[in-house]
């Protein structure tokens, strides 16, 4: 009898799920040709971390890498400030409206939201409409 009870055992720890976050990062790894790094939102969410680019990039020294802000003496702080608080805010957002209506998601489907990609699809026949307008108007 001892030996159904060790086989029906739970093992490990239960799945306990894990709050989203959502910061944004100078990106240490990748340095841009004028020196400056970028600044990437990170959303981690059940162990699963995604970087996407803001656009935007600062000089290290600009940046407090502590409280992820740029430092006071920045170049275009308000800016960089204003575009940081933009980029959280749509993704708080649409993270609230998930967990409002208690959907699964993941960081990409997260991002998908907020950034919706589209992608126009044509015919074979569009494809060579196109191409003539092009020919036509570039001779």
């Amino acid at each position: 009898m001892w030996v159904l009870e060790w086989l029906c055992k739970p093992r490990g720890k239960p799945k306990i799920p894990m709050n989203t976050t959502i910061n944004v990062i100078c990106y240490k790894q990748k340095t841009l040709a004028n020196g400056e790094n970028p600044l990437m939102i990170r959303l981690c969410k059940d162990g699963k971390r995604k970087y996407k680019s803001l656009g935007i990039s600062v000089l290290p020294q600009y940046w407090d890498f502590e409280k992820n802000t740029p430092k006071r003496n920045c170049p275009n702080k308000e800016l960089i400030q204003r575009i940081i608080n933009e980029n959280i805010n749509k993704y708080s957002e649409q993270l609230l409206i998930l967990k409002a209506s208690d959907k699964d998601f993941t960081v990409n489907s997260l991002i998908e939201k907020v950034n919706p990609v589209s992608i126009r699809k044509y015919t074979v026949l569009e494809l060579f409409d196109i191409e003539n307008k092009f020919f036509y108007f570039s001779e």
